[in-house]
């Protein structure tokens, strides 16, 4: 039953987009807009996660962005994209400098808006769109990547004068458009401002795999049905900015088409605080802390490890990436400190070091230290670059080895 209400309701957004276009009344010329950026990453990596040695990659990402308002209240835009590491190339064509092919090129957003319809204050958006909520915590960009991320979907959102509403569904994957089994996305996320020093997030997430279990016990039941539950408090106390989450998932998760289901129970929890020294420069002690559940046993019903989802882990948990991933059922505990600052509008520097805990489980993941800088020498264009120290723990020691691991990058970033 749940299923078809779901796509009754996105048949009926789909069906009244051209209804509320010929309700826009007023009229305005067609106009066009292009924009785009491009950015290439150099990255050291002496992490020893995928290669023995010391290696750089050199990352290209190039974006081309249209934007057409062809009716007051009335949005498209089509934006491609090109993913690439340098010298991805065949090397058959003239050691890869008369390969043509493009491989990493795609649409990497392509979607229609209108705003208000029906003098509504609602917003109805439909298409390949990038989606982020919050701190990007569960749902984000991940900008990061080199390819960045989007959902193929549908979103409506409310306007109110202190109260924002987001409904939205994406299907992540399929193996063809038919009705066959495949995975979903779908949310509501609301965030309330009742006051200029106060901030609450609150959302619930439902990602699904429909691929039925073949054999057993639950022969027939889908192979994934995760809920997440959250809410973000943010307050400010004159210089001191203060975060609180809390995020529970609960469900069922099977680990292949073949086995039985487990039992989600699993939480995240954060607390952060940030300080501000020197106004002038904007100078800022910060502290985090952060616990990820992992799971108490393999072998009993229940499934404790959290799911970031379609989180930015990047900019959590140490930019040299670690953990989550190499977490596994371990979890994760996160206590980092450090500090920020733009000694000029144009830089901004940071420092910060985080120690690294299995959430079940003795010994430690390791302690990481970054420096990062950011330099925007003009509007269209930004530089920047970071190090990253690991010092492996335990746990981490068999995967990487022993040795102080080393990680860097530059980046130049060019927009127009």
């Amino acid at each position: 039953m749940l299923r078809e209400l779901r796509r009754i309701a996105i048949a009926f957004f789909i069906l009244s987009l051209p209804l509320a276009v010929r309700a826009q009344e007023a009229q305005q010329p067609e106009k066009i807009v292009f924009s785009g950026q491009l950015r290439e990453r150099t990255e050291f990596d002496d992490r020893h996660i995928n290669a023995d040695e010391l290696v750089f990659i050199h990352y290209l990402r190039t974006r081309l962005r249209a934007t057409a308002k062809p009716a007051t209240g009335f949005t498209v835009v089509a934006e491609v994209q090109d993913s690439r590491y340098l010298g991805q190339n065949d090397p058959t064509q003239a050691r890869g400098t008369t390969d043509i092919s493009a491989d990493g090129l795609d649409m990497h957003q392509a979607w229609a808006q209108i705003e208000r319809p029906f003098d509504l204050p609602i917003d109805l958006r439909i298409g390949r769109q990038e989606i982020t909520f919050g701190n990007e915590r569960v749902i984000g960009v991940s900008n990061w990547s080199n390819t960045g991320r989007t959902f193929d979907g549908a979103r409506a959102t409310l306007h109110a004068t202190d109260l924002s509403v987001d409904l939205f569904g994406a299907r992540l994957a399929a193996s063809s458009a038919g009705p066959i089994a495949a995975q979903h996305l779908y949310g509501l996320w609301a965030n309330w401002k009742p006051a200029t020093t106060t901030s609450f997030d609150l959302f619930g997430l439902q990602d699904d795999n429909t691929t039925s279990i073949r054999r057993g016990e639950d022969s027939g039941k889908a192979l994934l049905m995760r809920h997440s539950i959250g809410l973000t408090w943010k307050q400010t106390f004159g210089p001191i900015d203060m975060e609180l989450e809390g995020i529970g998932q609960t469900g069922n998760t099977a680990p292949n088409d073949s086995a039985a289901q487990r039992s989600i129970k699993a939480f995240l929890g954060s607390a952060a605080v940030s300080v501000m020294l020197v106004p002038e420069s904007k100078t800022k002690l910060n502290l985090l802390a952060t616990t990820i559940s992992g799971d108490g046993s393999a072998k009993d019903d229940k499934s404790e490890t959290f799911n970031t989802v379609f989180g930015t882990n990047h900019k959590f948990y140490g930019i040299a990436d670690y953990v989550p991933e190499l977490a596994g059922d371990r979890g994760l505990v996160d206590f980092m400190g450090g500090a920020s600052t733009s000694p000029s509008k144009e830089l901004k520097l940071a420092l910060e070091g985080h120690l690294l805990l299995p959430q079940r489980g003795p010994d430690s993941f390791g302690n990481e230290f970054n420096i990062t800088a950011a330099w925007r020498a003009a509007t269209p264009f930004e530089l920047s670059g970071g190090v990253a120290v690991f010092l492996p723990g335990e746990i981490l020691k068999a995967r990487v080895g022993d040795s102080t691991r080393y990680w860097a990058y530059i980046a130049g970033l060019w927009e127009f």
